[in-house]
């Protein structure tokens, strides 16, 4: 028995079923909130059935319970030079994260609404990789100690002299 004030220490079994920790960056967290504000404004006008509120609690599920229980489960890890990257797929709703099983947090860095069309300017991967690639979440990236997927700029355009 710890005594009061002290910690007891936990085994490695018993921490591993913690759930991890969860942060977001700054535009994830924007979406996520824009999203509990127009799901809270269709419950107010008693639509509990509103695609919003469907959506946002779909969202709040997947951040809260599903990807804190299980963030490096091999079947959320996107393949390739992103295989260090998670995602989890709800309907039309794309959630992208990083994990560290070292300090057991987790960092939503993207949440995206919009349909998949391969191919697409407003495809959700595409968008991604284009954060991805912009550097945007290079800092979190390093924070969690996860290696910073390579630059797959294009080419670039020589002009004549």
């Amino acid at each position: 028995m710890a005594k009061q004030g002290q910690s007891v220490s936990k085994s490695p079994r018993e921490s591993s079923k913690l759930p991890y920790q969860v942060d977001m960056v700054a535009t994830a967290e924007d979406v996520y909130k824009k999203m509990a504000r127009t799901a809270k404004a269709a419950e107010q006008t008693g639509d509990y059935a509103n695609a919003h509120c469907t959506a946002f609690n779909m969202v709040h599920e997947a951040i809260h319970k599903i990807i804190p229980h299980d963030p490096v489960s091999k079947k959320y890890a996107l393949k390739g030079d992103l295989s260090n990257i998670f995602r989890l797929r709800k309907g039309r709703i794309r959630i992208c994260w990083i994990a560290s099983s070292k300090v057991r947090r987790v960092c939503v860095l993207f949440i995206a609404e919009t349909m998949r069309k391969e191919g697409d300017v407003n495809d959700p991967y595409a968008i991604f990789q284009n954060l991805l690639e912009s550097g945007a979440f290079d800092d979190w990236i390093k924070k969690y100690g996860v290696r910073i997927p390579p630059r797959n700029f294009p080419p670039r355009i020589h002009k004549p002299n």
